[in-house]
């Protein structure tokens, strides 16, 4: 990937602009690229980013400030050439119509790792030993008739499904606690961590006491587990979802609850209404922690100098962790 111009123009946006970078990282990228940066505590919008991404061959941000990227947005920027986010799941983005328009993606795949397998082993024992409701009994939240009543997990089979950096971490941790873990991944290529047990999705539902997600949602796709993958798990058993609230069909998994035949869903996100689903909230059957998994002071320090490396190398002509190479285009007499 190469620019016509030596220092290619990049804009960073994200809610606290240039501070987003620890400094010494930030003036690295400002050696070799004319930067500007954006603070917004908001979603840019369409009318916003053209402005601001008028004149960028790089633009960089987080989800949380990402304007929508369509084809009119592509088309009005034809100087664009790379993009590069602040998160591990791109689900947002639209990879094919960015390799149409030539553009480069790349996102951080390793920055919250340890972050969301420690929250994942969390949410798992909140379920298994009900740590949540005995909190709240102790601030006199919990009607007396509403059971503390959990289990352990030694001896017990952890599924996790997808072995990428943050489920295989999750294997390990898991195997801490005495537990089997059997694991599914559409990889074959993925060689997994000692003692864990490779299998396909439908047997490792059938095994697992627990089962964990950890793979990405597919833009516009259907969930991995709905109505028939939940029949075949275990009666009694739990799902934890630190990935994307997609990967599960929420109407069938808190249908499985009330039915019964599931003990509990921990889900990194809010998926229930207070109301609606106040029986589900009261007993403890579903656990919600609002997309903080990720949110530790380790992952804040480490995600932005990953975040200024990976626009750097971008800058650099040679970006890493590129989601899918864009077709090469070309640019006056320079491919890119």
């Amino acid at each position: 990937m190469y620019f016509v111009r030596e220092r290619p123009r990049v804009v960073v946006a994200s809610v606290q602009g240039r501070g987003t970078l620890p400094p010494k990282d930030a003036l690295r990228l400002e050696a070799v690229a004319d930067v500007t940066y954006l603070a917004s505590d908001r979603q840019l919008s369409r009318e916003t980013a053209l402005s601001a991404f008028a004149r960028a061959e790089i633009v960089a941000f987080t989800p949380k400030v990402a304007p929508p990227i369509d084809d009119d947005l592509l088309t009005a920027l034809p100087g664009l050439r790379g993009m590069a986010v602040y998160a591990t799941g791109y689900d947002f983005i639209d990879v094919d119509l960015l390799d149409r328009h030539g553009v480069v993606l790349t996102y951080l795949p390793r920055y919250s790792t340890v972050s969301v397998a420690e929250h994942t082993i969390g949410l798992l024992l909140t379920l298994s030993r009900r740590i949540h409701l005995a909190h709240d009994r102790s601030r006199g939240r919990v009607p007396p008739n509403i059971s503390l009543r959990g289990f352990e997990l030694a001896g017990r089979t952890l599924g996790v499904v997808g072995l990428g950096h943050i489920g295989s971490r999750v294997a390990r941790l898991a195997q801490g606690f005495g537990m089997r873990v059997v694991a599914t991944d559409i990889r074959s290529h993925l060689c997994p961590p000692p003692h864990v047990t490779v299998t396909d999705l439908g047997e490792l539902l059938t095994r697992a006491h627990a089962v964990t997600l950890h793979c990405p949602a597919a833009r516009h796709g259907r969930p991995i587990v709905a109505a028939p993958q939940l029949r075949l798990m275990r009666e009694g058993s739990v799902l934890v979802n630190t990935g994307r609230p997609a990967l599960v069909d929420n109407t069938a998994v808190l249908a499985a609850i009330r039915a019964g035949r599931l003990r509990g869903y921990a889900v990194d996100d809010v998926i229930c209404d207070p109301e609606e689903h106040a029986d589900l909230l009261i007993q403890g059957r579903v656990v919600q922690t609002g997309h903080s998994a990720w949110w530790s002071d380790e992952v804040l320090e480490r995600g932005g100098a990953m975040w200024a490396e990976s626009i750097r190398r971008m800058a650099l002509g040679s970006p890493v962790d590129v989601v899918r190479p864009a077709n090469p285009v070309t640019i006056g007499e320079v491919a890119v």
